[in-house]
């Protein structure tokens, strides 16, 4: 049987501890300073230790109050976003407030969620695109997709898990093709555009066996991969672009894949979700994202084998190298 603590001592205990003054734990309170001494000594005598060591005005916490306060900022924290969460559904009915990658969100995600809303009547989706990695964490989101490696840990309150990985693709027009990679010349020589948040050309080269013939000798910088592909689009280079954001352009033949090889990313795009219970609303819209990924992944290996593009994965060639 699971034996309950006052809340009216926890909270106490938990002013106390971030305030690190009665008084004025309080005033936040509005109640008599008597009151909360009184709370957090029953706290103290119900758990069977001292939580607080006061010395004239000073208050310091033992290892077993400071271990109790980062587990109480941690649950009124999650109480604070659910109820907020929930009075703001019943303001606004089922909405659903999604934090994503600029370049994932233009690319992919706007020309996507359509499908969601027509699919599910009632429910909105209010989608913000950001640089990645900008979390945010001051504001509720329901989900918040940004790449990186596998893994990579974030606080917040949130759960990780992977969404998908795709494919990297060397990609330019086919004029461009000829003028600069025909026979007779090395892909070094070539402009390049590279994104300096996700410079994987050397790595590329060297798991793929594409001998470029040396060191890149003229390049332009981006901090975006979908500015990259804009930029090659129109002729302008040779860049690496990955299969959600390209495919669009290589299946409306404005970009080409000179060399048929393509390299599974070592990066991932993660789906990040509060650590609460889920809503209805949000259940539906991550078996539909998770869907609709999955069917874009078969589109894009279909389309690639019919191109006669191999798709290469690192942890074979990684296997095989050793």
């Amino acid at each position: 049987m699971r034996k309950h603590q006052s809340l009216t001592a926890l909270r106490a205990f938990e002013a106390v501890a971030r305030l690190n003054s009665i008084s004025c734990a309080a005033q936040e309170l509005h109640v008599t300073r008597p009151a909360v001494s009184k709370q957090v000594a029953q706290l103290e005598s119900d758990m069977g230790c001292p939580l607080l060591l006061r010395t004239g005005n000073v208050i310091r916490l033992t290892p077993a109050g400071r271990e109790l306060f980062v587990a109480l900022q941690q649950a009124f924290e999650l109480i604070q976003l659910t109820t907020d969460t929930i009075s703001r559904r019943a303001r606004q009915g089922e909405q659903l407030r999604v934090l994503v990658c600029r370049d994932f969100a233009s690319s992919w995600l706007a020309g996507q969620v359509g499908k969601f809303l027509v699919a599910n009547p009632g429910i909105s989706v209010e989608i913000t695109a950001e640089k990645n990695a900008t979390f945010r964490l001051d504001e509720d989101f329901d989900f918040r997709i940004f790449y990186g490696m596998h893994g990579a840990k974030v606080g917040g309150g949130l759960e990780a898990s992977e969404l998908c990985r795709w494919i990297d693709l060397l990609v330019c027009t086919r004029d461009f093709a000829q003028t600069y990679l025909g026979e007779g010349r090395k892909p070094c020589d070539a402009p390049y555009l590279i994104d300096a948040n996700y410079d994987i050309w050397d790595e590329w080269c060297a798991l793929t066996r594409l001998d470029p013939g040396g060191a890149r000798r003229q390049q332009t910088m981006f901090n975006e991969t979908t500015l990259c592909l804009s930029v090659a689009a129109s002729g302008g280079g040779l860049t690496i672009g990955d299969s959600f954001l390209a495919m669009p352009a290589i299946r409306a033949g404005e970009l080409i894949v000179p060399y048929p090889l393509g390299l599974v990313s070592a990066q991932n795009y993660t789906l990040f979700k509060p650590k609460r219970p889920s809503s209805p609303a949000s259940q539906k819209f991550e078996i539909w994202l998770r869907g609709a990924i999955e069917s874009y992944q078969v589109g894009v290996r279909q389309t690639l084998t019919e191109q006669g593009i191999q798709v290469m994965e690192r942890q074979r060639i990684c296997a095989m190298g050793r």
